[in-house]
Parts: structure tokens; sequence; C-alpha cells
């Protein structure tokens, strides 16, 4: 309730006791001990002292002005109460001392132990309580025999309790249908206010604020529900309203509107230019998309990467939130289908909302561009520049199950319409299942086209592997001397069994120096036109002189701590926490190569042909 409803009802509470002592005594007023106990406990209630003060000082000093009266009551008839009363008087002192002296400055040890189990000891203790006791042992003193004065009295007493305990404002509104006032409790600038209320609608209600003559859409962003009130954390539009509003005490809601908003929450403390935190008014997964207004009138976008439960407190109460974090995507160019990003922070509190339907518009695929997928939740696509990615290598990784294989025989057959594309495979997959060609030691390395070679069961992965590679750039290096120079890609599947990591083998192990020498070698062999790309589950067991050329990374779900610190060394902090969330059929894509200037999680298309 607002100051002027609690002055109301004080002043009700004090007629209230003017009425029945005049008709229990023919006087307003009186000199007897229960009268100035219900005084006190008139003008020292919830409603008006009591709140601004801590407990235990407020226990301290009602107990004190408790002992006061007991020496100058009378104690006649009832002496025996009075006593007691005095000793509960007593221990409530030491209590509030213990808890003030040990419980206020200290946060650990024995003593602050003491000081807040004090304090939980005197939380009962309200004004009303105390000078309840003083008020029904002084009304027995006054008349033992329970006359038609002590009923009267009694009945005034329970009647000024009763009219304490109700929130009068409330009530009024919801009679009157009147328009709830709500108090400003605060600001954080530049578009978030801090109100508190009777009622407010439930989170993430569109709200419609009248100030004057002006009526402002805002959005509630934060609730806790309090003993006496409503606390909220309201959005406004712009920071010139928020502080229009702000000059105000107390504005009021004249309407709400509880259906879905696009609005989440707003750009919160520990944003950055890589990535926003913000508390989301409603439930997202892992791999959502946000998006924040900037000054330009674009959105720039960001991708859900972790969440965690926080608390949010107001004035001693606290409700449990969630506070996500998300990596930046960055906007879309509409021209060249890119996600460029955007290279400064969010506006700090501006609005976080659901990206707009036409994200992805009508598009034509550029030439020389396959597109890889979507970003997940959206239409926005995602594509590899094919030929950018051939100018160096090209990394899948990621467990097993989650669609490796399948999305490196889509860009394989995509290669092959423009050069040879040859792959290693010991597993019999590509062959088996996907029906791909077998290599012949007759084809014309010079046509375009696809062919799988499986390594011989007799011979080391890792030497069969470098010494094919060895023939292919021997050939690719007297092009390149001749000037005729000619287009070839090696995909290694299961790349760790050809490229094992040399420090995990044994001291002349076989096939640890032809791991070593294909790493060193795939550093030389751009400006031969050849390409390697690596498919593997794990890169702790693929040889790190190999792993370290590949500039672009496809990366499935991963939980291997080995390889989430790699990917995270390359591709920024905040992938560490989505790379095991991903599903089956997502991957998470960077690299020059990529459409997008960060890392960004998406939705692999594997319709063969698919675009």
């Amino acid at each position: 309730m607002n100051i002027r409803w609690r002055l109301g009802i004080l002043a009700t509470q004090l007629f209230l006791l003017g009425c029945g002592t005049w008709l229990a005594t023919g006087k307003i007023y009186s000199g007897e001990i229960w009268f100035f106990a219900g005084l006190l406990s008139i003008v020292v209630n919830p409603q008006l002292l009591e709140p601004f003060y801590p407990r235990p000082a407020d226990v301290l000093a009602n107990s004190i002005i408790g002992m006061f009266l007991f020496f100058i009551a009378k104690k006649n008839i009832v002496g025996s109460g009075w006593t007691m009363l005095a000793f509960g008087f007593l221990f409530s002192i030491f209590l509030s001392v213990i808890a003030l002296s040990l419980g206020a400055r200290r946060s650990e040890g024995i003593l602050a132990q003491f000081g807040r189990s004090a304090n939980v000891l005197i939380r009962p203790l309200t004004a009303r309580v105390i000078y309840s006791a003083i008020f029904w042992l002084a009304l027995l003193e006054f008349d033992l025999k329970l006359s038609h004065r002590f009923w009267i009295l009694g009945g005034t007493w329970a009647l000024i309790m009763l009219i304490s305990r109700i929130n009068w404002q409330n009530a009024w509104a919801t009679v009157s249908g009147t328009p709830a006032s709500i108090k400003l409790e605060g600001m954080i600038g530049p578009s978030r206010l801090l109100i508190s209320s009777p009622t407010l609608p439930p989170l993430g209600s569109s709200l419609l604020l009248l100030h004057g003559q002006r009526k402002i859409e805002s959005v509630l962003i934060g609730r806790i529900q309090r003993e006496n009130d409503v606390w909220g954390q309201v959005l406004v539009p712009s920071l010139e309203a928020c502080e229009a509003i702000r000059t105000s005490s107390f504005i009021k809601i004249v309407g709400h509107d509880q259906r879905e908003s696009s609005v989440l929450g707003a750009v919160d403390i520990g944003s950055t230019e890589n990535s926003l935190c913000f508390a989301p008014i409603k439930n997202l997964e892992i791999g959502d998309v946000v998006s924040v207004g900037r000054a330009e009138g674009e959105y720039v976008l960001y991708q859900v990467a972790a969440a965690e439960v926080r608390i949010l407190s107001a004035k001693k109460d606290s409700h449990l939130i969630v506070r996500a974090e998300a990596n930046q995507l960055g906007y879309l160019n509409q021209r060249t289908l890119r996600l460029e990003r955007h290279r400064w922070v969010p506006c700090p509190g501006a609005a976080v909302v659901k990206p707009s339907a036409d994200s992805g518009p009508g598009y034509e695929i550029p030439d020389g561009f396959l597109r890889l997928g979507q970003v997940i939740g959206t239409n926005i696509p995602v594509f590899l520049d094919w030929r950018a990615a051939c100018e160096g290598h090209l990394a899948i990784l990621g467990m097993t199950k989650m669609g490796k294989t399948s999305l490196a025989v889509r860009i394989a057959r995509t290669l092959a319409n423009d050069r040879r594309v040859v792959v290693l495979d010991q597993t019999g997959e590509y062959i088996g299942r996907r029906r791909l060609p077998r290599y012949d030691e007759d084809c014309d390395w010079h046509v375009p086209g696809l062919c799988v070679i499986e390594a011989p069961p007799d011979q080391v992965a890792a030497d069969f592997a470098f010494g094919f590679l060895e023939r292919v750039v021997s050939s690719a290096l007297q092009e390149y001397t001749r000037g005729s120079l000619h287009r070839r890609v090696l995909v290694l599947d299961e790349a760790h069994q050809f490229i094992p990591e040399p420090t995990g083998l044994g001291f002349q192990a076989p096939g640890r120096d032809s791991a070593y020498k294909f790493g060193i070698t795939m550093m030389q062999i751009r400006k031969y036109g050849l390409t390697v790309i690596l498919v593997s589950q794990r890169t702790a067991v693929v040889a790190k002189s190999a792993l370290s050329q590949c500039e672009n990374i496809i990366a499935f779900r991963n939980v291997d701590q080995t390889g989430l610190d790699y990917l995270e060394a390359i591709a920024g902090s905040g992938v560490r926490r989505l790379l095991p969330q991903l599903k089956q059929g997502e991957a998470l894509v960077f690299g020059p190569a990529i459409s997008a200037d960060g890392a960004v999680a998406i939705q692999i298309d594997y319709e063969r042909g698919a675009t």
C-alpha cells in the first residue's frame, strides 16, 4: 500500500481506539497502560514504522519500551503474568543485542552462527505481539470481572488488529475496477523501472502505463511476490520514456495483455562484444536464436549457448530466475547472405526479442557456394564457399552417429563436380553403404570425379596414407612446375587411423613417422592445389600438426574434454558449453569459408543434392 492508504488506516485505527475508550470509560483517551499499549501498537506497526528498521533493532526498542511500561503498570491482580512478561522482555533484549553485535558484522565463524540463531528466535516478536501482551495484562488489571468494559475494549483491539492485516488498497482496486497504482522504487537505466504494486500481472505481460496524459507500452520482465505487495521490473521502450516516468512517485497501470509478446528479456550486466547475458522470461532451448536491435535499425542475432539458475532479490524477498548467455552471430547481410559481426556490445537494457520471421528471405545460392543448413530454429541459411575451403583444409569432427559421414559424402560429391576427389577409407562405409566407385590406378586425375581407396588390411594405415599422399604431391609438383595445375581433394575418413597423434604412439611404433610427416606435408601442399578433409571422432588422437592446418571446422556434438579445449581455443570460449548440447544432425561451423564471421550452430541439410 502507498503512504496515503497507510496513513488512512492509521487514522481509522486511532478513531476506533478513541471510540472504544469512550464507550468503556466515557472519555476518548485514558491514562491506563492498555491505552498506551494500543497507541504504540498502532503507530509502530507493519505498515508504517516497523518495515524501516531491521528486526533486531526493532525488537530491542520495543522490548525496552515494554520494560518501561512494566515498571509503571499496576500489578495487583496478575502479578505472576507481569513477572513472566518481564523475563520475556529481558530475554528478547539479550537476543537482540546478540543478533546485532554478532550477526551484523560477521559472515563466518561460531559467533556469526550465534548471531543468526538469535535473529531467527526474535523474528516472531513483532510490535503486534509485544504490545498485545501488555494490552491484555493491563486490561485484566483494569477489569478482572470481565464486565462490558472488558469486552468493548477487547473487541476494539481485535478490530484494530484485523484492519492492519488487510491490504485495503488492493481490495478497493478490485471492487471499484480502478487502475492499479504502482510505486516507482527506482530505475536501471536506460530502459528499466523498478516498481511495486498491490498486484501485478504474470511475468511477460504487456503493460500500459499512464503517466499524466501519456500512455506508454511496456513489458513486465521481473516479478517477486512480497508480504504486502508485488515487486517488479518493467522494460520501457526508450530512455526518454523511462526518464519521464521516473520523475513521478506514482503511476497507474491502465491495462495489460497476457498474450505472447516478442520480448524475451533485456540486455543485462555481463554482456560483452562477443556475448549477450539476459534473464529470459520464457522458456528457451540451447541453440535458440534471439536478437537485439542496434542504432542502424538492424537486429544483431545471438545464439543461446548456456543457462543457469540464479537468485533475484528485492528488499528481503527473493526469486529464483534463469540467466542465459548467448554467443553473437552478427547481423544478416541481405545482399551477401553472410552473418557479419557487430563489433560492439549490445545496447545496455535493450529488449531481447525473437528474430523476425523473414530473417531468411528468398535467395539464390551464389556460384561456388554449398548450403550446409540453417541456423537452428530459424530459416537463416549458412553456406560453405567450397572454392575458398579448397584453398586450405577442412576438418569434420564429432561423436559417432552424429552425421559426419553423411555430410562428408555430400561435400565430396559437390567438390567432385569441379575436381578429382579421393576418399581414404578403412571401414568399407563409402563403397559398401554409400555406393561410391572404387579407386582405379588408371583413373585420370585430370578429370573431375569421386572415388574411394581402401587401405590394404596387411599395411599400416598411416604408412599407406602417407605413401598415397606422396604420390599425389609428386604429380601435383610436376604440374605446378609446368604451370598446368589441377585441383585435387583427399578425404580421410576416421582420420585418427591414417594420421594418429605421434605423441600418443610409442617410440618407433608402426606409422608414427608417417603420421608426423603427413602433418608436416599438409603445411606445404596448398599451393599445389591439394586439399585435405579430415573426418574424425576425437581431436586428441589426430595428429595436431595436421589438424592445426584446418582453418575451417565443422564440429558435431562433442563431450571429450581435450576436444572441447581445442575447439574453445580456436572458436572462442562461448562454444564450450554449446557443443555438448547439440543434437544429432546439428553442428557448430566456423572458418573463413563459412558464411558467418563467427561460430554458429546449424541444422545440417542431408538430402542428396540439397541446396
